[in-house]
């Protein structure tokens, strides 16, 4: 099926290249150069040789499955919030959002230019295990300060009024998922040190918070480093709605959620939680909030355990284990009370 879409979906490009990119020259081929299927949907890599050189091209197929109207349905919602971002950006001469190339939601597909780069966790999984990598010139600091300039762009643009911070239904959340969590392994101790903390943090935290459109899945995997900074290709979890620091919660979650692995040390996502936080604007009193938002996002990823279905019994355990350590370290870390 999907490769009947991408049939489609090429032939009509070459019918548009020209049009599309009209310094280009005459259009010579279309090819699709690569190919990584996803749970939910494929993922294309096309490039367009014209006389005057290359472009790159990116073609996400959404799984049709028993219902084909749903691909439909997600390609619609997830072009119309790239033709959003996309538009917004471009007004006020931003980069960082690919252009799209043509609605191809019918299909279930969506059609953009490909942003070219290195994901920001591929350079810190490189900076961790190749010694030197990052010494002398402060790769790491420097993407992960551009990924805040980045997200603080984007919640400006789609920003709308303020809204009412509701402390005491986050410490709520907070709470059942630590009683979830328990169950896994995390001791009483570590929760009362979270729930202590974060009631601390937010005695302390502002009375309203900002809202924007919200990506849902900003993390350093998602987060592509370029040449001149870096840029976000996917927005099918997009809403146009939100607490605008869930977004940031989610990537400081999510980098420190790395050191999960032994060879990831505190000293590089340390780096790349302070660059990206002081590029990103975040106030004493914002940080505040963004600390207990960081830990529900890392608790959830706890409670969800794998995401597989994993059927040895060891390997469970394993990931129980390194898990509780790591969000026990955690905590201590950011909601830990001063001495």
């Amino acid at each position: 099926m999907a490769e009947n879409v991408m049939d489609q979906i090429v032939a009509d490009l070459r019918l548009q290249a020209t049009t599309l990119y009209p310094n280009r020259g005459e259009l010579r081929n279309i090819r699709v150069v690569g190919h990584t299927p996803k749970s939910d949907h494929f993922i294309y890599d096309l490039v367009a040789d014209f006389a005057n050189g290359g472009e790159r091209m990116a073609v996400k197929v959404y799984r049709s499955g028993k219902t084909p109207q749903a691909a439909r349905n997600q390609a619609t919602a997830e072009y119309n919030n790239l033709e959003l971002v996309y538009t917004a950006f471009s007004e006020n001469q931003l980069a960082g959002v690919p252009r799209p190339l043509g609605n191809f939601s019918a299909l279930g597909a969506v059609v953009s230019e490909k942003i070219q780069g290195v994901p920001l966790q591929s350079m810190m999984m490189k900076a961790a295990l190749l010694p030197g990598y990052d010494d002398n010139t402060s790769l790491i600091s420097e993407a992960a300060g551009k990924a805040g300039e980045w997200l603080r762009n984007f919640h400006n643009l789609t920003g709308g009024p303020t809204q009412v911070f509701d402390a005491q239904q986050l410490l709520s959340e907070l709470e059942n998922l630590c009683l979830n969590c328990r169950g896994e392994g995390l001791d009483n101790e570590a929760i009362q040190m979270i729930l202590t903390g974060a009631k601390n943090s937010l005695g302390k935290a502002r009375k309203s918070i900002p809202s924007s459109a919200v990506l849902k899945d900003f993390t350093p995997l998602s987060i592509v480093v370029t040449e001149n900074g870096v840029g976000v290709s996917d927005y099918g979890k997009m809403s146009d709605h939100g607490i605008s620091f869930n977004d940031a919660a989610t990537f400081l979650a999510s980098v420190e959620a790395l050191e999960k692995y032994p060879f990831c040390n505190r000293d590089i996502t340390g780096r790349v939680q302070e660059s990206f936080l002081e590029a990103y604007g975040a106030t004493g009193a914002d940080q505040a909030v963004l600390r207990v938002l960081k830990m529900r996002a890392l608790l959830s990823m706890f409670a969800q355990g794998r995401g597989d279905k994993e059927s040895a019994v060891r390997k469970k355990v394993m990931w129980a284990t390194v898990m509780k350590r790591f969000i026990q370290q955690a905590a201590s870390r950011s909601l830990a009370p001063a001495a």
